[in-house]
């Protein structure tokens, strides 16, 4: 009789352990469909927020194209400003002694102007490695803002040694006591005139560090529209000769 028990308890703890396991593997399934069928979803919701993105992005809108025309305005004003302070300093220069610190300064300053200016304006015109321009372009906006706090503090904090630079070399610099006299009584509108730069070169700044994450959203979702629309027209295309290709044998070799 104990045998017997023993028997029918071994049966029973056989059949319950293979129930379990039985269990087991059926929630297993249950769970790997389950799992398949979320991250076909995730994907395919992964891919229409990814078009949507793309659509978006490809989209500018009204501010964002009067930002960007202001921004080349500030270039062009950049650009004429750099132009002019290169050709007064080659024009300085040209005389047999001529007053050094200046030619430097108007030639620094100027190249640096113009040669910025051009390079924003390939970075708005052209994609090419980033818009790297425009990045550079943000740079020399920071410098030149501090170039004009600079003179500002510099004439504040002694412009008798300007006015007696100025007095020193005037045959040089092609300026006479009345011009002199006049860029003395102008001073106040000169701080003034330096302070709206340096206002305006900060907020190229972080205008510019802005417009071009936007810009190069712009051209990534473009080339991923164009990349979409041309894999749909060569599966358009692979459709459309597959069965002319099957009626056909003479492709055949």
């Amino acid at each position: 009789e104990s045998d017997a028990r023993q028997k029918e308890r071994n049966e029973l703890r056989d059949a319950r352990r293979k129930e379990r396991e039985e269990r087991r593997k059926q929630f297993d399934k249950l769970q790997d469909k389950r799992d398949g069928k979320s991250s076909k979803q995730k994907k395919k919701e992964e891919k229409i927020s990814q078009e949507e993105r793309d659509k978006r992005d490809a989209q500018l809108g009204c501010c964002h194209r009067f930002t960007l025309f202001l921004v080349k305005l500030i270039h062009v004003i950049d650009a004429l400003i750099g132009l002019a302070c290169v050709i007064y300093g080659v024009f300085i220069f040209r005389f047999t002694q001529p007053a050094m610190a200046a030619v430097i300064t108007f030639l620094t300053f100027g190249s640096l102007m113009l040669s910025t200016s051009i390079v924003g304006t390939i970075g708005f015109c052209t994609s090419i490695c980033r818009r790297w321009g425009l990045a550079l372009s943000a740079g020399s906006a920071a410098c030149i803002a501090f170039f004009y706090m600079f003179v500002i503090i510099a004439l504040l904090a002694d412009p008798d040694t300007c006015f007696n630079y100025l007095t020193a070399n005037h045959s040089v610099l092609y300026l006479n006591d009345a011009s002199i006299a006049m860029i003395r009584m102008w001073l106040p509108a000169i701080y003034i005139a330096c302070a709206c730069l340096a206002v305006v070169e900060t907020c190229r700044f972080f205008v510019l560090r802005k417009l071009r994450n936007t810009l190069l959203r712009y051209d990534a979702a473009q080339r991923s529209i164009t990349e979409r629309s041309k894999q749909q027209q060569d599966s358009n295309r692979t459709i459309l000769t597959a069965p002319l290709l099957e009626d056909d044998p003479s492709w055949v070799v």
